[in-house]
């Protein structure tokens, strides 16, 4: 007799009421944020990695001050206590746990002591991360850029997520929010190391949301464009290039949290995404053309990093409000 395999009757009912909610979110996020983000997060725990500065910081004093119980980690003993001393100031509940992500062993270590001391976490945000930008061609003696980026970017956050995935299918369900990049999608030279770390971190988020979907456990991922923040301090043209402020990028963070939608994106995530499926030649030759123009950071060039109120157009870069000056003349 020919072999079969029984199936499993599926339990279709929470991925109902998910689509059902799906419109109500998004205009939950739209019309009235601030309120539908209390509602989200007050009394609830949220871990948040590379919480130190940048978007991480903001993050926390956001969802602080919204009623969330926040758990901080970054490296710095330091600089966590000093956030959590504001957030304490202005009422807020919060606990640090200084930890390298990057380390697995410190990762558990790190994740071990949330458990104990927490008997649930309702939402994490991978935030944590490293960028590094260096074109193929100079790579090829600094094989440990890639290692790095992927340490941080990937393992270590899919380590801490695995860590904590037991807990949260007991407790019924929870979100994970890993902060990804534009640059998925629009594919920019000189981030090969950078991209593939953040490219198989999108990819498990999306297959861990396919399997675990059904149990309560939301992923999402933010597409940030640029934001000005000491992640993007070390390359010279990005002073002069539009980027988002980390309270901007913390808005789409907070949308993410309200809606629970699979990716928070601006449109040209989508115009990109859309232009490589359908002309990638024709895509391939418009990022091949900036690459060209564009100049190297001081760091790919082995210089020291740029002094502050020290001038050096050696890059052939000037700032755009002397660029219209002489359009103006």
């Amino acid at each position: 007799m020919p072999r079969t395999f029984p199936l499993r009757m599926p339990n279709l009912r929470p991925n109902a009421r998910e689509l059902a909610g799906t419109l109500v979110r998004r205009l939950d996020a739209t019309l009235f944020p601030g309120f539908n983000l209390r509602r989200r997060v007050a009394g609830k725990t949220v871990l948040i990695t590379g919480a130190s500065m940048g978007i991480g910081e903001t993050l926390a004093y956001r969802l602080a001050e919204a009623g969330a119980h926040v758990l901080l980690s970054a490296r710095s003993t330091e600089t966590l206590e000093q956030v959590a001393t504001r957030i304490r100031e202005n009422g807020g509940q919060v606990d640090i746990y200084p930890c390298d992500i990057a380390n697995l062993e410190d990762c558990d270590r790190m994740a071990a002591e949330v458990l104990a001391e927490h008997p649930r976490v309702d939402i994490l945000v991978n935030n944590a991360g490293r960028s590094i930008r260096r074109p193929v061609a100079h790579s090829l003696d600094r094989f440990h850029d890639f290692e790095r980026t992927m340490q941080l970017n990937y393992f270590g956050a899919i380590r801490l997520t695995m860590a904590l995935l037991p807990r949260m299918r007991e407790q019924g369900g929870a979100q994970v929010i890993n902060i990804s990049t534009l640059g998925v999608q629009t594919l920019p030279a000189r981030f090969s190391a950078y991209l593939a770390s953040k490219g198989a971190l999108e990819m498990w988020t999306q297959v861990a949301g396919n399997e675990l979907s059904h149990e309560g456990i939301h992923f999402s991922l933010v597409n940030y464009p640029l934001v000005r923040t000491p992640m993007i301090a070390p390359t010279e043209i990005y002073r002069y290039t539009p980027a988002l402020t980390p309270a901007q990028a913390v808005d789409w963070i907070c949308q993410a949290i309200i809606t629970r939608q699979k990716r928070v994106a601006g449109l040209p995530a989508y115009i990109a995404t859309g232009l490589y499926m359908a002309l990638p030649k024709l895509s391939e030759s418009i990022v091949n053309t900036l690459f060209q123009m564009t100049p190297e950071s001081r760091a790919a060039r082995g210089m020291p990093p740029h002094q502050p109120g020290v001038p050096d157009y050696r890059d052939n870069v000037q700032p755009l409000r002397r660029r219209r000056s002489r359009l103006q003349r």
